[in-house]
């Protein structure tokens, strides 16, 4: 995010509406089912996290091309301008949005938001906004603080996820769904005790199903389905069982593992859409596609939605799109770099891919 706050000349941004097989004539050739995906065409950096403000605009940083000012070298490293965008997949644009100049580490939970925002006047003291139903609140940021990432609150004392006395690892869930103990950590299995959820008020909590070395943490919330996604800690790039917790305390599996061969492709990250999982990993080659891409998973089996590299993915407030950096591979990623630092337009772009729309509805 370095250097968003700039005040650049525009880079234009069309939006491409395509078919997944018919997106690029690289990914043609790939044939896989049918989703429509957009393109914002804004060049993005590899670490570029998109957030969802809500279920038609998306925030991110892009890099901000302008001919009057290109890119130069200092040293070993480059100099490119970025600026913060927003996505209005609505209105099918993706420009640059000064008012969120000086801003970063974006959170949305529902209508509430939050965020840092440069104090004006000052290059390194940043505030706090917090946002609900449009009003506004500024704040100084604690130099202690706590941040329960599900709802985008900010703690300046002890919050109830961490009391006093008790021993563990509490993470937070919504604020009106308490918090899960995740008990002390340890690598030795007969020290891993259950999870336990406990809701607001609650001393003895919930025994969940799943034991502290199982999971990884912390639990993402997932809004349209109001429950909390679950993985297992994973040691290697195999595939490992994902569950959904709901508020309640009950628990689904979503996914376990058989020992089938599509397990040991190489996973990365799991993310939860209407239309199921989503997994991003796959193996290729430094010029080459492989396997690498995004699979629905669709009665147990993996079906390709997107090849090549997806990474930073969002999944929208209500589940149907993601949001993501696309890259075919990683040849086409230096090439970016390569376009970037000439002062023109990288392929590594923003795109999103859309679930309740193409083949299956």
């Amino acid at each position: 995010m370095k250097k968003h706050n700039r005040h650049m000349a525009k880079f234009g941004a069309g939006l491409v509406l395509a078919m997944v097989g018919a997106l690029t004539p690289q990914l043609a050739a790939f044939g896989e089912p049918r989703y429509p995906i957009l393109d914002s065409t804004v060049p993005v950096d590899e670490q570029t996290h998109p957030v969802w403000l809500n279920n038609s605009q998306i925030i991110f940083i892009g890099y901000e091309l302008d001919p009057a000012q290109p890119p130069k070298q200092a040293g070993l490293t480059w100099e490119i301008p970025q600026g913060v965008y927003v996505w209005d997949l609505e209105k099918g644009t993706a420009a640059r949005d000064h008012s969120w100049d000086g801003t970063s580490k974006w959170c949305v939970s529902g209508k509430f938001r939050s965020f840092y925002r440069l104090r004006q006047g000052t290059e390194k003291i940043y505030e706090l906004v917090q946002e609900k139903a449009g009003e506004e609140q500024v704040l100084s940021l604690p130099a202690k603080h706590w941040f329960n990432g599900s709802s985008c609150r900010y703690y300046a004392e002890r919050p109830y996820w961490i009391e006093e006395g008790r021993r563990g690892r509490g993470f937070p869930l919504l604020e009106k769904h308490g918090y899960v103990d995740f008990g002390e950590q340890s690598m030795d299995p007969a020290k891993a005790r259950p999870l336990v959820l406990y809701p607001p008020g609650s001393r003895d909590g919930i025994v969940l199903p799943l034991k502290s070395d199982q999971v990884e943490v912390p639990p993402i919330y997932v809004e349209f389905a109001d429950a909390y996604l679950l993985r297992a800690r994973q040691f290697t790039s195999d595939a490992v069982p994902a569950w959904l917790l709901k508020p309640d305390g009950s628990v689904t599996t979503e996914f376990k593992p058989t020992g089938q061969a599509w397990e040991r492709m190489g996973w990365e990250q799991y993310f939860f859409t209407r239309k199921g999982l989503l997994f991003t990993g796959g193996r290729g080659d430094y010029a080459a596609v492989g396997t690498m891409g995004g699979y629905l998973l669709n009665k147990g089996k993996p079906v390709r939605v997107v090849p090549g590299m997806l990474k930073n993915a969002a999944v929208s407030p209500n589940g149907c799109q993601v949001a993501f950096v696309h890259e075919l591979h990683s040849q086409a990623g230096a090439d970016s770099i390569k376009a970037l630092r000439a002062g023109k337009p990288g392929s590594r772009t923003l795109k999103t891919i859309d679930f309740c729309i193409g083949e299956g509805e």
